[in-house]
């Protein structure tokens, strides 16, 4: 299983760039648990790009336990059902994190 940092940074190879032409956002990651750590996810027309650290200003923030966004990014867990029940937290623009499991495939 990959750290969760290996996922972070390889999910621009898991974007889905046709649905993601006309989009411009970013996204702050605040991960706690055993894998604890800042990323930002960029989105600027088509293009990803992940890096460690924080955001000047985030259109979506999303602080995680480590744990809970492997298994999301896995398939293991669902995301909407998650984030109803709490597991995770998400504060900004919420129609950033709907329209997010559009934007990439699960990494097989």
């Amino acid at each position: 299983m990959p750290t969760l940092e290996e996922i972070f940074l390889s999910m621009p190879q898991y974007a889905v760039t046709e649905r993601l032409k006309n989009v411009n956002k970013t996204i702050q990651f605040i991960v706690t648990g055993d894998e604890p750590g800042e990323y930002v996810l960029r989105i600027e027309n088509g293009n990803v790009t992940v890096e460690k650290g924080k955001a000047e200003q985030a259109d979506l923030t999303i602080t995680t336990p480590s744990d809970v966004w492997k298994g999301i990014v896995t398939g293991e867990i669902n995301g909407a059902m998650a984030f109803m029940t709490g597991k995770f937290k998400a504060s900004g623009d919420l129609n950033v994190l709907m329209q997010m499991q559009n934007w990439f495939k699960t990494p097989s």
